[in-house]
């Protein structure tokens, strides 16, 4: 997919990797030709699986930076509690947030243009706390339960759905 997004960078198009979610799973995210074309060459010539998620922007790419810039400017204002109180996965870098107000704030504005590495805030969790990691997925569906599932089957998770599905069965 490297190679679809450099020649669309060569055409002075915008496609860049945006979810690094789970083995074999990465979302690419750019101008709405580049990502149509992006799909047909994974099913045409990849024979890969390709879906084009229904979203209102290409979220973490260099086509959101405008909105960055809003954030950044926001954020100016924002007051920032440090030390965290718990961990706080960054999804830019993978890791835990740093105690540091200002690197704090530059994460959450990178984070609109940067890739999403929810496979790495997965393992880095589980490295940072062990036996005592736990996933709720307080999302609706179970989405986030299949990607942990590709990324280490031996963990559990809980979805906020479980407790309604278990009472209807």
């Amino acid at each position: 997919m490297l190679q679809i997004c450099e020649a669309c960078r060569k055409r002075g198009e915008v496609l860049v990797p945006a979810n690094f979610n789970a083995p074999g799973q990465v979302v690419l995210s750019g101008s709405k030709e580049a990502c149509q074309r992006a799909m047909a060459y994974a099913t045409d010539k990849l024979h890969l699986k390709a879906t084009e998620l229904s979203v209102a922007g290409a979220f973490h790419s260099p086509l959101m930076q405008p909105a960055a810039d809003r954030l950044a400017d926001a954020l100016q204002s924002t007051e920032i509690n440090v030390p965290l109180k718990y961990s706080v996965m960054c999804n830019v870098t993978g890791r835990a947030h740093e105690n540091d107000k200002d690197a704090i704030r530059q994460r959450l504005i990178e984070q609109l243009t940067a890739p999403v590495r929810w496979q790495a805030c997965i393992q880095n969790a589980v490295i940072d706390h062990g036996d005592r990691t736990c996933f709720l997925e307080l999302a609706p569906g179970r989405t986030l339960a299949g990607l942990l599932k590709r990324i280490d089957r031996k963990r559990a998770i809980t979805n906020h759905d479980a407790p309604a599905a278990q009472a209807a069965s």
